[in-house]
């Protein structure tokens, strides 16, 4: 027979084995790598702090002789709310009010924001 292929029998087992020893090697350096970046990534607490927060408050409002809904809103309405009519629903809601009538006298909740600090 011919002595190169036999040489090349005899030295093939072991060919495999280095091959496999690499490929195992890889394999575990890539899920180390993985466990790693897991470990980072996945217990990294991410925190947003929006500069000048603002912090939800509500005020009593005696209702005075002439004062509507509309001009009480106008007072209090901030940059939060879209537009004058989602703020005065919002009253109507904190007050249980089925109505926009509101008579002198009476006091009505209004909810307002205000700069804070958490």
């Amino acid at each position: 027979m011919n002595n190169s292929y036999l040489n090349n029998l005899e030295y093939e087992p072991i060919k495999r084995v280095t091959d496999r020893k690499k490929i195992r090697w890889i394999i575990v350096t890539l899920l180390f790598v993985l466990m790693i970046f897991t470990i980072i990534f996945a217990t990294k607490k991410v925190t947003a702090k929006r500069e000048g927060s603002r912090v939800k408050n509500v005020v009593s409002v005696e209702i005075k002789k002439g004062d509507t809904l509309w001009s009480i809103a106008s007072g209090y309405m901030s940059e939060e709310y879209d537009d004058l009519n989602e703020y005065i629903a919002e009253i109507m809601m904190s007050n249980r009010m089925t109505s926009d009538e509101i008579h002198a006298g009476n006091y009505i909740i209004v909810p307002y924001y205000t700069d804070g600090s958490n």
